[in-house]
């Protein structure tokens, strides 16, 4: 008799209609023609709170005399309100004969199911399925390819050093700043967070270089050239800095038409428009900034009247190549968590739960993917899936029929595949009429995604050009679309993987020159410009940090490092990490741009860096990875967590926080009475006066948050002016 444990129903829903019969639906179970099938709910496990290891640990006020606090022996108790369904799993060990672990095909997949059966001592055999989607053809052909469970312990004890990872920092540093915080009578908790913290020093950064941002005037020079023997095709140009080469000159035209540099993955340039400016003997002029733009307007002036007066330049250099644009990727989570925040404006949780929603109903594949690759083996499946997309989202139909299903894009590659590829639609097509506004767009930018991976390359006549006159150099780009390929199927719209890299402002058709050939200058224009501060963080462009987070580095080696990990947090788990530090009001939404608050820059600015660094938190989840992989022990992994626990507790108990201004304090809801206006609150009869303020009574109140949540107290009704409380021995 097998027993299926599933991670959540809807799973277990999925594999029922696959499973020898009959079915016989029981509570909390189904019971198969040749065993059970059950499920959790997500993990059913939690570590225990501090107090539960030692008393003292869980008394309150915290006190930095309790700290650290590192279990010996970690405990889990089964969630209160998962007890039923987890005596369900319980009784089914004991009559079955062996195990399916049905958890998400991830790290936390296999540990909340794991740490069930360990929780209970199984040791039957246990067989593991993977479904990367939940329609009939890949349900299916997961059932008949089961693998040992035993090969993803590895995978499972990744998890159980994330979790107890997080859970040191988490309850021993939010301790450590909260009571720093109670000292100025801060109400609230400070939560610390081994990937929360460093994601909230990521948009503090950002807003103090925007609050610390002053404008600088900076010119451009443009000018207008036309060979004679073509006066009917004129072109604009740009300037060029000294020792700046022609490759670089659109990167700089982009800068300039920015007004401020932009961190860019893909800008090769960056270290030459940084510092290649200069003369031969490798000084930059004092005309010229550090991002090769002219400050003086009189020097400006003075180059361009030079030109003018020059007349006539000559072409140096000309270039001019045919180029293929591949298909864009297909997306993985926060690709498609960014496109569609920047394009609809939804939050990365509105988008992880809509394409979740998708998944359960068998539209697309497994939701929480790191990898924008698929499997070669999955490339036949192509004709299926096609039509599906053209059945369940009919105006993507004359696409779905223009595709070739013979074009391989670079996406099919299983050397690039992880644990989940990327995230694409099924066999199983939606009713589009059924579908909500948000699931209309989450499924169409995925369908669109793949079908441009059966169109041909884009094909594009790129043009350079170089003039020389007056002993000054200009550069004018070009770029021509000879077939859209791919483009065709956004249909005018630029791709996801487009936004905001396209280059500024228009790139012409150019005229083909011959090198060393005259060309006469038509105009001369001097452009006045102002530098602006970079953008305030968005929920998608926070994501695209979370995940490329090497870009906040200086360091060359650190950076080269990062950029080989997949940043801070998982695809999983970003997007509440952005609910927690909005929830925590350590950042507040204001429009679509996410801004630190007062106590959010505050908490950043009293944490070391090791809490705020993103390259550690980054170097952490290789170390898990490791583990995954078994490159790095648990035990070792766990020892280091502790002597950095240890450290930074010392740190912190050394330390003051800075002064909490009376505006970031949590404003507290006044009491409101039947009417809905505020009133005083009730006195009970009988209540003792507040012997503090001799004002306000002594009254009985409840936790609400924290870790003595549930229990009760006498505060004093005159609270906040007055903080008298009394706790039961």
């Amino acid at each position: 008799m097998r027993l299926w444990i599933f991670e959540k129903p809807s799973m277990a829903q999925a594999v029922l209609p696959h499973l020898p019969k009959p079915h016989k639906r029981q509570n909390g179970y189904v019971e198969t023609g040749d065993g059970y099938v059950s499920w959790l709910a997500g993990h059913v496990l939690e570590q225990v709170q501090p107090g539960d290891y030692d008393e003292r640990w869980g008394k309150f006020p915290w006190a930095f005399e309790d700290l650290p606090i590192i279990p010996k022996d970690w405990k889990l108790k089964i969630t209160e309100d998962k007890k039923d369904q987890v005596a369900v799993i319980k009784a089914l060990l004991k009559k079955c004969t062996s195990v399916v672990n049905g958890g998400d095909a991830d790290r936390e997949g296999q540990l909340l199911v794991d740490e069930v059966l360990l929780h209970f001592g199984n040791t039957k055999p246990v067989a593991r399925i993977h479904m990367s989607a939940m329609d009939p053809v890949t349900v299916k052909k997961a059932i008949a390819n089961l693998e040992d469970n035993t090969q993803y312990f590895p995978l499972y004890e990744a998890g159980l050093g994330r979790q107890r990872a997080d859970w040191l920092v988490g309850m021993n540093m939010s301790r450590a700043y909260t009571i720093l915080a109670k000292k100025q009578n801060y109400p609230g908790v400070l939560s610390v967070g081994r990937v929360q913290s460093p994601t909230l020093a990521i948009v503090v950064k950002r807003d103090r270089e925007i609050d610390a941002f002053v404008p600088k005037d900076f010119w451009t020079i443009e000018a207008q050239f036309a060979d004679p023997a073509q006066p009917a095709l004129p072109f604009w140009s740009r300037w060029l800095p000294p020792g700046l080469s022609l490759e670089s000159a659109e990167k700089q035209a982009e800068l300039d038409a920015n007004g401020e540099a932009e961190e860019d993955e893909e800008c090769a340039d960056a270290d030459e428009l940084q510092g290649a400016a200069g003369t031969a003997g490798g000084t930059r002029p004092a005309w010229l900034d550090a991002q090769n733009r002219i400050i003086d307007k009189a020097k400006a002036d003075q180059l361009a009247a030079k030109v003018q007066q020059a007349g006539q330049g000559v072409v140096t250099r000309y270039l001019n190549k045919p180029v293929e644009e591949r298909a864009p990727m297909p997306f993985e989570l926060t690709g498609l968590q960014t496109a569609l925040n920047a394009r609809y404006g939804y939050s990365a949780k509105q988008v992880l739960d809509t394409f979740q929603e998708l998944y359960l109903a068998g539209h697309v594949t497994y939701p929480r993917s790191d990898c924008a690759y698929l499997p070669e083996s999955q490339h036949g499946e192509a004709p299926v899936v096609l039509d599906a997309i053209a059945q369940g989202a009919p105006h993507l139909a004359t696409l779905v029929a223009n595709a070739n299903v013979t074009i391989r894009s670079r996406a099919w590659n299983d050397k690039q595949v992880g644990e989940h590829h990327a995230l694409i639609p099924t066999v199983q097509a939606p009713d589009w009429n059924s579908l909500t506004a948000v699931q209309k767009h989450t499924y169409e930018m995925v369908a669109r995604q793949y079908v441009a991976q059966f169109y041909p390359n884009c094909l594009v006549d790129k043009s350079k050009i170089e003039i020389t006159i007056a002993d000054e150099r200009f550069a004018a780009n070009g770029r021509v679309v000879k077939d859209p390929g791919w483009r065709a199927v956004f249909q005018g719209e630029a791709p996801a993987a487009d936004a905001g890299k396209a280059p500024k402002g228009s790139t012409p058709l150019l005229p083909v020159l011959a090198e060393q050939s005259w060309v006469d200058c038509k105009a001369v224009n001097v452009a006045a410009k102002r530098t602006t501060p970079p953008p305030r963080y968005t929920e998608g462009s926070l994501l695209t940090a979370m995940k490329h987070v090497y870009r906040t580095v200086s360091d060359p080696e650190e950076r080269k490092k990062l950029k080989a990990l997949d940043g801070i947090g998982r695809s999983a788990t970003r997007a509440a990490i952005i609910e927690t530090i909005l929830k925590r009001s350590f950042v507040e939404a204001k429009g679509k741009q996410l801004v630190s608050t007062v106590i959010g820059r505050i908490l950043v600015d009293a944490l070391p860096k090791k809490l705020i660094d993103p390259g550690m938190t980054a170097r952490w989840e290789a170390l898990l990875d490791g583990i995954a992989t078994k490159r790095v022990p648990l035990d070792a992994f766990m020892k280091a967590q502790e002597e950095t626990i240890v450290e930074l507790v010392r740190a912190a108990q050394a330390s003051t926080l800075p002064t909490i201004p009376p505006e970031a304090m949590p404003a507290r809801k006044p009491y409101t009475g039947a009417n809905g206006k505020p009133t005083p609150r009730p006195v009970p009869a009988g209540a003792e006066k507040c012997p503090k303020c001799k004002k306000g009574h002594l009254v009985p109140r409840t936790v609400k948050n924290g870790p003595k949540a549930g229990q009760t107290f006498k505060g004093c009704t005159n609270y906040p002016e007055c903080k008298h409380s009394v706790w039961p021995k």
